[in-house]
């Protein structure tokens, strides 16, 4: 996989009230060494559109997609339905599976057999750039 980022400044910088004695640190990082633990099962995708957007998912954010990890309930996936991706958060309730979105704008979708449904993966970060 393709480094994201191969080398950075990081400073650290207060987010109260600024320390003019802290002196700038320059440190090597590689965002696929923080971000990817399973290299060979991990993608990258663009979210697209505002389901998510109370968890801090926006239309845009980069997601990284971890294939190898089992979801379990409250994990944020990749979905296929109806032959279809989407993200959604996973809920299990009494035994039956529902894909949640995190915007009071959208319904949640009950799973049954019949809407060809997969967990293709687990969103394990998201990347939204600032300008």
């Amino acid at each position: 996989m393709r480094n994201i980022i191969s080398r950075a400044e990081i400073s650290f910088i207060s987010a109260g009230f600024p320390s003019p004695a802290e002196d700038f640190t320059e440190l090597s990082i590689s965002l696929d060494k923080y971000l990817i633990e399973h290299p060979a099962a991990t993608f990258m995708a663009y979210a697209n559109g505002n389901s998510m957007v109370r968890i801090g998912i926006y239309h845009g954010d980069i997601l990284i997609i971890d294939r190898s990890l089992n979801a379990k309930d409250g994990d944020v996936i990749i979905a296929l339905l109806h032959g279809e991706f989407t993200v959604k958060q996973i809920s299990i309730i009494d035994g039956i599976l529902f894909l949640v979105p995190k915007n009071p704008q959208y319904s949640s979708v009950k799973i049954t057999d019949e809407m060809g449904f997969e967990v293709w993966g687990v969103v394990t970060s998201s990347i939204r750039k600032h300008r």
